[in-house]
């Protein structure tokens, strides 16, 4: 039994060692997507240009990806699947409608806080996808803003014809923060949230 629990070891091993490779270069070629179509835009960018910002030749973007749509549908399918997801997780252990909302805030602050050109990409180029890929993220998307209304309804005590104008609102303050965010002077993630969550709550005034 021994004997043959040494290749399998060695095979299980060989193969988690793979598959961390296989992500750690399917991140890398992700990100330097991401900065290069927030640099170029979609139309203007290239796979090539892709590859070397990423430093890999280009049939190792190929191995990964069939063509440029393909790439972008990726970076946001995957984007906003992390959004939601990781939200998800956040509101699960939370209980007060206040917090809830604060957790949205923060758990998009904090994914987009070191990767604003996957945001610039995120609002800019959905339009720039068509067919299969378009409707994949589109629907990945309105799970996320359904899930962000469900937390606002939450706030407004069953005023409902406000919810939709509410949370479009928040939305548009969350997706257009690679405008204006400096992580020098806005590295407290959390007091910012906790900033735009009393503007939001209270009004400016009142802030």
């Amino acid at each position: 039994m021994k004997q043959n629990s040494i290749p399998e070891v060695i095979t299980k091993n060989d193969s988690t060692k793979r598959h961390r490779q296989y992500e750690k270069r399917l991140r890398s070629i992700l990100r330097a997507a991401s900065q290069v179509f927030a640099k170029e835009g979609f139309e203007g960018a290239s796979v090539r240009d892709v590859a070397a910002k990423a430093k890999i030749n280009l049939s190792g973007i190929y191995y990964y990806f069939t063509n440029k749509d393909e790439l972008l549908y990726a970076l946001q399918h995957h984007t906003f699947s992390t959004l939601h997801e990781t939200l998800e997780g956040r509101l699960a252990t939370l209980r007060d409608s206040e917090d809830r909302l604060k957790a949205v805030i923060e758990n998009h602050f904090e994914l987009f806080a070191g990767n604003m050109d996957d945001l610039k990409v995120c609002v800019h180029e959905l339009e720039s996808l068509s067919g299969k890929y378009y409707r994949e993220v589109l629907d990945v998307r309105r799970k996320y803003y359904r899930l962000v209304r469900s937390v606002v309804a939450q706030n407004l005590d069953g005023r409902s014809h406000d919810v939709d104008l509410a949370t479009l609102f928040l939305y548009g303050s969350l997706n257009w923060v690679y405008t204006w965010y400096d992580a020098d002077k806005n590295a407290d993630i959390r007091k910012l949230s906790d900033g735009l969550l009393k503007i939001y709550m209270n009004g400016i005034r009142t802030s």
